[in-house]
């Protein structure tokens, strides 16, 4: 019974870590010191002509670590791949129902003005 417990909390349980992106040594499969467009597409989710920026077809060292620290790691979007609202910092304040007026102390109601006094 235990061991189906723990099963179940560690299939249940996200990652502690977040997976890396790939270095750029990993990505350079050619070593060249550059990365083409066909290396780059071994990552997920770089948008490699928008790291080009200087627009050689290529990415060096700082081109591919900018673009890189752009990306959002895998267990931070959300499983069914939309975006979700994020929830609010603080929780809402709750709402106070307006308060109905007090009836005059001295008779009548809180609409009509008491009786004149009778001599």
């Amino acid at each position: 019974m235990r061991t189906l417990v723990l099963s179940i909390l560690l299939l249940a349980t996200p990652p502690a870590f977040a997976a890396a992106p790939l270095t750029f040594e990993e990505v350079d499969t050619d070593g060249d010191g550059l990365i083409s467009a066909d290396e780059a597409a071994s990552v997920e989710g770089l948008d490699f002509n928008a790291a080009d920026g200087d627009n050689d077809g290529t990415l060096t060292v700082d081109e591919y670590d900018i673009a890189v620290e752009g990306l959002t790691p895998p267990e931070a979007a959300s499983p069914s791949g939309e975006d979700e609202p994020a929830a609010p910092a603080t929780p809402a304040s709750p709402v106070t129902p307006p308060v109905a007026p007090r009836p005059p102390a001295s008779g009548g109601s809180a609409t009509t003005p008491p009786a004149a006094a009778k001599s």
